[in-house]
Parts: structure tokens; C-alpha cells; sequence
């Protein structure tokens, strides 16, 4: 019976550490050495209590490139393009639902694969995880648009695909994202 309680026990711990509560350090040189973004933007993991300081730079970021070469919604010249999730999530943001449709447009009648990415916290079978959850959101969002099911695949690359390596709140951002990959 101690057996039992004590097998419990331990289960559960490696339940509940799979994702790090930790905060990450923050390279201060990396931020003011960059493009002139805020050093108080990164203070804890979520740059605030929810994350809009970098939410927004990842926004502007992703409208800037996206008006370089294309809008996303599918118009001459687009582009795919990557959608970005928060912090430890897998639900598809509101900010990113045009991308989505936009990819739609431009993936009808075409196989492709669809490769979930995450930052660098979370141990790896966590990350794993996660990668996999948002890619499987991306594809009901596509198949909800139209795009036919068995043409998509899906792999998760973990934290093992990095964009970005600088130790900032934009990068860990860039990295938490789902790429989509034609053959």
C-alpha cells in the first residue's frame, strides 16, 4: 500500500513539473542593444500579467512583414505565413485568426505539413506536446475553412526549431508559433 501512495506521489510531481512556473533571465544587453525595443516590456514571462506588451510587438512585427510581400488574407502577392500563440498556448488568438483564413485561401487543393513550435521553457515531452496542440488547432481552424483534412499533416518540433536565440520576451515570442510547409 506504501507502494501505491508513494508511486502516486511521484507520478504526480512529474504531472505537474512539466511546465516550469520559473521566470526566465532576462538578457538586458540583448534588449537594449536590439532594435530599440523596451526594456520594460520584459519584466517576468508574460512581459505583464497578459503578455500585451509583446503580444503587440509580435502583431506589428507580423503586419509589417506581411505588408512587405503580401497581405494575408489571401489578395495578389500573398504569402503563408507562420501564427503565433501565447505563452504556454495552443488556442489560435483573435489577432491571428486572418492569418489562418488567409493560409486557407492560399492552401486550397494542396498537401502541406503543419510544424507546432515552442520557446524554450517546459521540459521536452511538454513541448512536444504543446507543438502538436497547436498545430492540431491550426488544422481544424484550415479544415473549418474549407481546406480538405487528409491533405494536411502534422508534426511538432518541440523547442528544437528555433526562429530566434536571444534571450528577450520578442524572441521566446517568434518561437511559439505553428509553420506551415508545402512538399
Amino acid at each position: 500500500m506504501k507502494r501505491v501512495v508513494y508511486l502516486s506521489a511521484v507520478l504526480a510531481a512529474l504531472v505537474f513539473s512539466g511546465c516550469s512556473s520559473k521566470q526566465p533571465a532576462i538578457d538586458a544587453t540583448a534588449n537594449a542593444a536590439g532594435n530599440g525595443s523596451k526594456g520594460g516590456a520584459s519584466n517576468g514571462q508574460n512581459g505583464g500579467a497578459d503578455g500585451s506588451a509583446v503580444i503587440n510587438a509580435i502583431t506589428n512585427a507580423n503586419s509589417a512583414d506581411s505588408s512587405a510581400s503580401g497581405s494575408a488574407n489571401g489578395s495578389a502577392g500573398s504569402q503563408i505565413v507562420s501564427v503565433y500563440f501565447d505563452y504556454d498556448k495552443y488556442d489560435i488568438r483573435e489577432d491571428m485568426m486572418t492569418a489562418v483564413k488567409g493560409n486557407a485561401g492560399l492552401l486550397k487543393n494542396k498537401a502541406f505539413k503543419l510544424e507546432g513550435n515552442c520557446d524554450e521553457f517546459g521540459s521536452d515531452e511538454y513541448n512536444f506536446a504543446l507543438g502538436l496542440k497547436r498545430a492540431n488547432a491550426v488544422k481544424t481552424a484550415l479544415v473549418n475553412d474549407g481546406i480538405n483534412a487528409d491533405s494536411i499533416s502534422m508534426v511538432s518540433l518541440g523547442e528544437g526549431n528555433p526562429a530566434c536565440t536571444e534571450k528577450t520576451q520578442e524572441c521566446w515570442a517568434k518561437n511559439r508559433r505553428v509553420e506551415v510547409k508545402l512538399p
